[in-house]
């Protein structure tokens, strides 16, 4: 027997001892280089008695059931992409550097960003196309040859400074400037490194064109299609632990909660944006009994219904809502649903959009409202807020724009031809339009810290 132990000993020392040989061979140069100075930032942090306390912080947030418990879940899926890889022969010992790379930035970071993301939707839809996208391709020739350890590890720094100095000002509309030039040299700097592994590549076709390196190319690929079907879930789930969370401080008695439950997944499903406006819809009405819980959710129901074939409004009674919350889709404003908000009163509006540098405190911003009945939208608004002075040219051209788009939309091109002086001259006035009035009206700021600060709003009116 004890023959017998030493050979297993002998063989798992002889496959031990390949993993690390093939694992080592993979690392080049540039991520020696980084795991070099990520370890010199490690040690600083550990030795600073500050960053000490605080990394101590990060790492216990880290040991949350809440943290580790979805990561380790989205681990063991994705050992079983492993597996299946494994299985067909695709995946080796010499591809687990790539896998654990893709694991970290890739699927953990993912998640976060489904999980963060305000359109969930649209966030998992950028995603795809990022795993599909060229620059995939791009990134992976950049990578594949690096420069010699000595360059990397003086070019590192100097690289990281620039592109995340890059990124910061890019945010900041006073460092326009700067942005732009940092922009200009991040993309020289990735041209430069695109160009020289793509020079190494040619001249060492023969190592270049492998089957070992078209699966360094496309098993990450393979990895993150496959890991699409894991972040649904999750984004679901996300979802629907937000939302019954939030429910519970709203005075909803605890005793609805299971039946809320049992509603949205019997009744919503997979629906997310009728589960976040049934979330809406329960913080305002406050449910107290089952009966008054379930009628929310039917009211919401038969109103996505109408929204889809949505009723014809005749021009005396105004507009259809939903036709309305279109009317400037063509200039990028896109506005929320329709909902009930008090008594008979309907309405939707646009996020702010912010207008011009700003002073670094301030910005001037634009939005648009629809108002109405349930059956009608009888006002439509276009309000722009001057709250920096300076940058208001800018902003009453766009305002101008909006305003002259909506009226064309909402009434026709001739009222477009016969307004659009008075239009222009921002003066206050009114007039007629079929069935209704057309009005622009500006209004200061009073009090507050904003100084000078003024609205200008542009009203259509129907019905009502």
């Amino acid at each position: 027997m004890s023959k017998l132990r030493r050979t297993i000993a002998y063989i798992v020392e002889i496959v031990s001892c390949a993993v690390m040989i093939a694992i080592i061979n993979s690392v080049s140069d540039r991520e020696l280089a980084s795991a070099i100075w990520l370890a010199f930032f490690a040690a600083f942090l550990f030795v600073n008695k500050y960053t000490r306390d605080s990394l101590g912080a990060v790492i216990r947030t880290l040991f949350q059931p809440a943290i580790y418990i979805p990561l380790g879940i989205a681990a063991l899926y994705a050992y079983g992409e492993i597996f299946l890889l494994s299985y067909v022969g695709w995946w080796s010992v010499a591809n687990l550097k790539t896998t654990i790379l893709w694991l970290v930035t890739f699927a953990f970071v993912t998640m976060f960003e489904v999980a963060t993301a305000k359109n969930r939707k649209a966030g998992l839809g950028k995603i795809t196309r990022e795993i599909l996208s060229v620059a995939v391709f791009v990134t992976f020739i950049a990578e594949l040859y690096s420069f010699p350890l000595i360059v990397e590890l003086i070019a590192l720094p100097f690289v990281t400074i620039v592109f995340v100095t890059a990124e910061y000002a890019k945010h900041r509309p006073e460092h326009a400037s700067v942005a732009k030039l940092l922009s200009y040299l991040s993309g020289v700097i990735g041209f430069f490194y695109l160009g020289f592994s793509l020079i190494k590549s040619i001249e060492l076709w023969r190592d270049t064109f492998t089957w070992e390196n078209w699966l360094e190319l496309v098993i990450p690929v393979i990895l993150s299609v496959a890991f699409l079907p894991f972040l649904y879930a999750w984004r679901i789930y996300v979802a629907y632990d937000g939302v019954f969370t939030t429910i519970s401080t709203f005075g909803v008695d605890k005793a609805l909660i299971p039946y809320a439950r049992w509603l949205s997944i019997t009744r919503i499903r997979t629906d997310l944006d009728l589960l976040e406006r049934w979330r809406k819809s329960i913080q305002s009405a406050r449910p107290a009994k089952r009966a008054e819980l379930k009628h929310t959710l039917t009211a919401l129901l038969a109103l996505k219904e109408r929204e889809a074939s949505p009723p014809t409004v005749p021009p005396k009674e105004g507009w259809s809502p939903y036709l309305a919350m279109q009317f400037l889709a063509d200039v990028g404003v896109e506005t929320g649903n329709y909902n009930h908000i008090y008594d008979d009163d309907w309405g939707a509006s646009s996020q702010m959009r912010e207008l011009g540098k700003g002073d670094g405190i301030w910005r001037n911003n634009l939005a648009y409202y629809v108002d109405g009945t349930q059956n009608a939208a009888t006002v439509l608004k276009v309000k722009l807020n001057v709250n920096v002075t300076t940058d208001r040219i800018e902003a009453e051209d766009i305002f101008l724009v909006h305003a002259m788009h909506l009226l064309e939309k909402a009434v026709s091109l001739d009222a477009v031809e016969r307004l659009k002086m008075q239009l222009a001259s921002l003066k206050d006035f009114q007039a007629d339009i079929p069935f209704g009035s057309v009005s622009l009206a500006r209004e200061n700021f009073v009090g507050g810290v904003i100084k000078d600060g003024y609205s200008r709003i542009f009203t259509l009116k129907r019905g009502g």
